[in-house]
């Protein structure tokens, strides 16, 4: 009886090796395969959006999401098809828990989420997916092509190339059961779909919210920094002048990169409106990263001061992320405002969700450029500065 007990738990304890094994070495091309085969089982197109395409293709959340039954039926039947799916016996799920976990780590899929979000260029691109998404699924989907099921017809309407089989950019097949043979065995058609928009045509959607955004942190600026701030590449004439166009291009489009804070004597001849007080609370708070969570303070520091709020800053109430400053009525607003108005354009097509986009952020930034300059001259007042 003890005998049999231990071969129980040494064949119970195979099982789990064998799970993991099968999980750890799992790659993420393999479960962005399965994603795709999830979204055209539900008529959707293949490039998807980047949030989806994150979640979607990491093991570590659609596992966690199936676990809760939570996961969407098209992707866990995917995942099933293709063998990636979680095991109906415990001591093998268990295993596969384990091994997804492992893989999590090697693979980076955890850190790869932050990646993604890690400016706030790119949690703007992904808030403008995901609201398009929502809004505007029409965007991703695809359409059968009618009068198209055979390899023949598929080449004749230049879908699929005739000397390689390959299908063309944008279109897509889908074996549909249509029956069943005399022997009883499933019958299949191919069905050939087009995408309704290209990608790149979508990716296009994010240009008002980019242009918002980056707007408000002063990435738009070849020539220098933006109002009170350095150049990234100063000038030793005027450190708020670039002495290198190019190199400063180069760090604010593909760094992210600005300059910091004038120093008093020269920032207070651009921004009259602020007091001595004012400028050196502020500088204290930009490079303060000590945890403060009360809210009644004004001030909001989060950990390792990865994003913090403060309701006085030099710009009015502000966001930093990252140590990107993103005030309220000049960055914030005109952002949410593209966000929302190219979503909601875009419900009638890339082109007028661009024109709405635009329109909306940039009467945003109209409204907000009111707001701050009305909130610097009382300022000034109450400081009893002259600005004229």
């Amino acid at each position: 009886m003890r005998e049999g007990r231990i071969k129980n738990i040494l064949e119970t304890l195979q099982r789990v090796k064998s799970g993991a094994v099968s999980a750890f070495g799992e790659g993420k091309e393999d479960h962005r395969a399965a994603l795709k085969q999830g979204l055209k089982a539900q008529d959707m197109e293949t490039d998807s959006t980047m949030w989806e395409q994150m979640m979607g293709s990491n093991a570590t959340v659609t596992r966690a999401r199936e676990l809760m039954g939570i996961a969407d039926p098209a992707q866990v039947q995917a995942r099933k098809n293709m063998g990636l799916g979680l095991s109906e016996d415990k001591a093998t799920r268990i295993g596969q828990v384990l091994g997804t976990l492992g893989s999590d780590v090697v693979q980076d899929r955890g850190r790869s989420v932050w990646w993604l979000l890690n400016a706030p260029q790119a949690t703007a691109n992904v808030l403008q997916d995901l609201a398009l998404k929502k809004y505007a699924p029409n965007l991703y989907k695809a359409d059968v092509v009618p009068g198209v099921n055979t390899f023949k017809t598929a080449v004749r309407e230049g879908l699929v190339d005739a000397e390689s089989g390959m299908e063309k950019k944008g279109v897509s097949t889908r074996k549909v059961l249509v029956g069943k043979t005399r022997g009883g065995e499933p019958k299949f058609r191919t069905e050939y779909r087009k995408r309704r928009y290209e990608p790149g045509i979508v990716d296009a959607l994010a240009i008002p919210a980019g242009l918002a955004v980056n707007s408000s942190i002063g990435l738009l600026n070849p020539f220098g920094g933006q109002e009170g701030y350095k150049a990234v590449f100063e000038s030793e004439e005027d450190p708020s002048k670039t002495s290198n166009v190019l190199g400063e291009v180069a760090a604010k489009y593909v760094l992210g990169k600005t300059g910091n804070l004038l120093p008093w004597d020269e920032f207070k001849k651009v921004r009259p409106d602020v007091s001595k007080g004012e400028y050196m609370a502020y500088k204290a708070f930009k490079f303060d990263n000590d945890a403060d969570l009360n809210p009644l303070d004004g001030d909001l520091v989060g950990p390792a001061g990865v994003i913090k709020y403060t309701d006085e800053g030099i710009h009015g109430p502000e966001v930093q992320f990252l140590g990107r400053s993103l005030p309220i009525a000049t960055g914030i607003m005109p952002t949410a405002a593209a966000i929302a108005g190219t979503a909601y354009g875009a419900r009638r097509g890339p082109g007028r969700g661009l024109a709405t986009g635009l329109l909306s952020s940039g009467a945003a930034m109209l409204t907000g450029n009111i707001i701050e300059g009305e909130r610097r001259r009382r300022n000034a007042e109450s400081n009893g500065i002259d600005t004229i």
